[in-house]
């Protein structure tokens, strides 16, 4: 049995494996030392070896971010401490191995995932086919587990309908756990259980609670129990006045407490995680404001309230040395300026969150909430958005950008980037099509079509909710775009998405890693931060960036006299026309090659940046 050269075996007091991984001579004056060891954890050599390959993998990753300039303060215990997150995260997708959750053939894997995707989708299909028969089926269930137990069942108890959707919420999460345990998501059943606890605050396992405090997690007190909530809703008659009937009748939910199965409905309709993610931030913004109360007892003065402190709030809060240690009370008593404060749009896309979830509220919880109290009318701040809007490149600045005497040797005889092609087709292929960059960066090879004898670019949102393969920003961004002659005939591009496709790769620009839910990172810091830099276009004063190409595009046909409705379907817009949206659909690739895509012509001899590949 051979070693690699990056695994180190030791023998005292017993045999163990060390990950090793020698420094490059020009980063040993950064890191201070000219080999990097840490520690694989386990005995087995086939275990250390899988490891150690993708430790080695994040080494030359991190090399590569030291020589670009973007890890500058790192030290080498930081670089171990990464290393040391990687090799738990790799032992414990090992470990599931004993429980049958973890694979190590592609045919049963995959195999396991269908089965578990199946799973799932029967019951998202019933639950949105017959709601009130899957609800009754779980009910059974929690009967006969309640009457076990010596209890009876009240399926009027506001605590029973809660558990009817935990138990809901509860068999679709098992599903992304024994997914995520199938893959190289890292999971361990004890992180399942924090997340859990984290979610429902349920107090399940006694020793994670002993040990909480001193990790410094804040958990709940003991939820009020019948008597308490009736005593609490009685001194409060006076606020709350008739609005509820008394009369056995059950205080309404709290917010918290409504708030899994609003998200549980989000998942099942299939909404972003984006979405759920922004609706999350605002109704925990909300809690801290006006507090966790029953979702009866928002009123008029509590939304007045909540944008007012909105309104004084920084923005980017968590992320700001000045402002994330304070507390609430502590920033809405600062004169904070306002060009550091949130937004007005951010302001409104916060309330509008809110709207929504008690407009679920009201339709879900009618005999308690019957009007969305956040329900306000915005006005757009368009002095601002205008402020920051994004410049067109002139003509100068196009052959500035694709002068073949900087932009080819900055692309392929850079030593220390390893991404190239990438490089060198996305601002080509923004020029000639005016597809924002991460609907570039996320082209598959399938994507690239031939429809109605016209070379197309096909984008359509695919995947699973949250485990998107490629995503789009709105409904009218799923478009045919077709693809200039330049980049077919002289660039061959169609061409290297062949050579692409015969290397094994699905994506056309496979070494852009997916960072974030998305693949644009690497890319949009080499270009709007190096490259547009260098060349003198990011001077400080000029608003230009990627996103310059899609006005430049839409600047340069609208000047032919193009019709406005192939500009709006070529960029993914929806038509300022009415109805105009819907006939757009319609339209044919060819069509649109003739009538506006053939039409752009920069001027620039293309013929210049020619490359091999």
């Amino acid at each position: 049995m051979k070693n690699y050269p990056y695994i180190i075996r030791t023998r005292k007091p017993y045999q163990y494996f060390l990950f090793r991984c020698i420094v490059p001579k020009d980063l040993i004056g950064v890191l201070k030392q000219n080999e990097i060891r840490v520690s694989l954890g386990n005995t087995l050599y086939s275990h250390s070896k899988i490891i150690s390959i993708n430790l080695y993998n994040l080494c030359q990753y991190i090399f590569t971010e030291i020589r670009e300039g973007y890890m500058k303060e790192i030290t080498l215990e930081d670089v171990k401490n990464i290393l040391r997150i990687e090799v738990r995260k790799s032992l414990m997708h090992i470990h599931h191995y004993e429980y049958g959750t973890n694979v190590y053939s592609d045919k049963k894997l995959n195999e396991s995932i269908s089965k578990i995707d199946d799973n799932e989708e029967k019951l998202r299909d019933r639950l949105e086919k017959d709601y009130r028969g899957t609800v009754e089926l779980i009910e059974q269930e929690i009967d006969k587990i309640l009457i076990t137990q010596n209890l009876e069942p009240n399926k009027k108890n506001v605590e029973y309908k809660g558990l009817v959707r935990r138990w809901i919420d509860l068999k679709l999460i098992r599903q992304n756990w024994k997914r995520d345990l199938l893959t190289d998501s890292g999971k361990t059943d004890k992180d399942f259980q924090n997340e859990l606890e984290e979610k429902w605050k349920l107090g399940l396992w006694e020793m994670d609670k002993k040990n909480a405090f001193a990790r410094g997690t804040h958990l709940q007190p003991d939820e009020p129990n019948e008597l308490e909530l009736q005593e609490r809703l009685q001194s409060s008659e006076s606020i709350l006045g008739s609005r509820i009937p008394r009369n056995n009748v059950e205080p309404s939910p709290i917010l918290s407490k409504v708030v899994p199965e609003f998200f549980d409905r989000m998942t099942t309709m299939k909404r972003r995680r984006g979405t759920i993610g922004a609706s999350k931030d605002a109704i925990n913004l909300l809690i801290e404001i006006i507090g966790d109360k029953q979702i009866a007892d928002y009123t008029n003065a509590d939304a007045r309230d909540f944008r007012n402190a909105l309104s004084k709030l920084p923005k980017n809060r968590e992320k700001s040395p000045k402002y994330r240690n304070k507390k609430l009370m502590d920033l809405l008593s600062m004169d904070i300026p306002v060009s550091e404060r949130i937004s007005p749009t951010t302001q409104k896309l916060i309330s509008t969150k809110i709207s929504g979830f008690f407009n679920y509220c009201i339709d879900e919880y009618p005999d308690y909430v019957s009007q969305n109290v956040f329900t306000k009318k915005y006005q757009q701040a368009s002095s601002i958005k205008l402020k920051d809007k994004k410049e067109s490149f002139t003509d100068d600045d196009l052959h500035l950008i694709f002068n073949p005497k900087t932009y080819l040797p900055e692309i392929f005889d850079n030593p220390y980037s390893k991404i190239k092609y990438p490089h060198y087709f996305v601002p080509i292929l923004g020029v000639f099509t005016g597809c924002r960059v991460e609907e570039i960066c996320m082209m598959r090879v399938k994507d690239i079509m031939k429809v109605s004898g016209v070379w197309v670019y096909r984008i359509r949102e695919e995947g699973e909710y949250g485990e998107e393969e490629t995503t789009v920003k709105n409904p009218y961004s799923e478009r045919d775009v077709p693809l200039h002659p330049v980049l077919v005939d002289t660039l061959g591009f169609v061409r290297y998405v062949k050579h692409i496709k015969k290397l094994g790769h699905e994506r056309v620009f496979h070494e852009l890693n997916k960072i974030g839910g998305r693949f644009q990172h690497s890319f949009v810091r080499f270009f709007n931060q190096r490259y547009l830099k260098k060349i003198g276009l990011k001077d400080g004063v000029r608003k230009v960036s990627f996103h310059s190409f899609r006005h430049s595009v839409e600047t340069h046909l609208t000047n032919q006299n193009i019709n406005p409705r192939f500009i709006d379907y070529l960029q993914g817009h929806s038509s300022k026309d009415t109805g105009a949206s819907i006939y757009m659909k319609g339209i044919k690739a060819n069509v649109l090659m003739n009538e506006c895509v053939s039409k752009m012509n920069w001027g620039i001899d293309w013929n210049k940046l020619i490359v091999k590949f």
